[in-house]
């Protein structure tokens, strides 16, 4: 109300400022002061102090504070991967303490290798447990998934079974036979390159000692298989002559072995190019013979030319039936 009181006046005085004559020019004056009583109808309708009242609600509807919402204060800091993996680390710590506490008697050290026996409950109603024995053969270090691998023969058939090492219902763990423990060597590195030396029997895998660089040694060896041994060296050697002879007998050139890959020294130039030189020679040769070969096959199934190796015992009118009106008058 006190709006249109106040603009009535404004718009009676710019009527009169523009005067009775009707043209463009009174009609520009006239929506100029229209615009100027719109302007100060907004500025009349605007607070003197902003509200703050939007900031003390919290709702998603409300974009002041749905940016912001809910509050750090009540939720604390804001799930993250790194916070999420955190609480998942302590509640394994946790549950991990609770079941040692509650595990009726002590875990004994073992590895792969050992002979192990354990006790389980195979239904606590009934009361009644198991008992089962085999060699280790895995070890699993996950936390609270951890566990280890039992393995064994029963009536020629291999069995495994996977325990679980925080599992309520294990009664009792016993190591029967432990392998011995082998001396400390003075050279810590392998006697050999070869990955078999170690092996033992219900062991998967194979024995290693990790990526470790051996600082007191000028020359680590690296882990893996020899690379080439004297007898393998000679009976190579061996194979070779023997290849040698075979094409001298024949009368080939000579054959330039190039070693097996990445083991005998690297080949000088000439010894590359003379190989690739034969190369391209035996290639043009077996390429000139496949030609031949198939102008060869081109010229024999050719349409309308053909050749009989050797005359032939019978004709058609020899081979002639005894009723047949030719048989008796053949042609001079």
């Amino acid at each position: 109300m006190l709006a249109r009181h106040v603009l009535r006046p404004l718009v009676g005085a710019a009527r009169s400022a523009v005067g009775p004559c009707s043209g463009a020019g009174g009609r520009a004056a006239l929506l100029e002061a229209s615009a100027c009583c719109l302007l100060s109808r907004r500025w009349m309708r605007e607070r003197p102090r902003p509200s703050k009242a939007r900031e003390h609600l919290y709702s998603i509807d409300n974009p002041v504070t749905a940016k912001n919402w809910p509050p750090l204060e009540d939720i604390g800091d804001p799930m993250s991967p790194k916070r999420c993996r955190d609480i998942m680390h302590h509640l394994n710590v946790l549950e991990i303490e609770r079941m040692r506490r509650l595990r009726p008697f002590p875990m004994p050290q073992f590895g792969p290798g050992d002979m192990v026996e354990i006790r389980y409950e195979l239904s606590r109603s009934q009361q009644t447990f198991a008992v089962f024995q085999g060699f280790c053969t895995d070890v699993r270090n996950k936390w609270l998934n951890s566990g280890f691998t039992l393995k064994n023969t029963y009536d020629g058939v291999g069995v495994e079974q996977l325990v679980p090492r925080y599992s309520p219902r294990v009664l009792g763990v016993r190591v029967v036979h432990k392998l011995p423990q082998r001396p400390p060597k003075v050279d810590p590195r392998p006697s050999t390159r070869n990955y078999r030396f170690m092996y033992h029997n219900y062991v998967r895998g194979k024995y290693g000692k990790g990526k470790r660089l051996l600082w007191r040694w000028p020359m680590p060896q690296k882990p893996g298989i020899m690379s080439l041994e004297p007898r393998i060296r000679r009976e190579l050697a061996n194979i070779r002559r023997q290849y040698m002879m075979q094409r001298i007998e024949a009368k080939l050139p000579s054959y330039i072995f190039p070693g097996p890959y990445n083991i005998t020294r690297r080949q000088t130039r000439e010894i590359k190019a003379e190989r690739y030189r034969r190369m391209l020679i035996y290639a043009w040769d077996e390429r000139q013979e496949r030609e031949g070969k198939k102008k060869r096959l081109r010229e024999k199934t050719r349409w309308g030319t053909y050749k009989i190796d050797k005359e032939p015992t019978t004709s058609a009118l020899s081979d002639l039936p005894t009723y047949h009106p030719l048989s008796g008058n053949l042609p001079k």
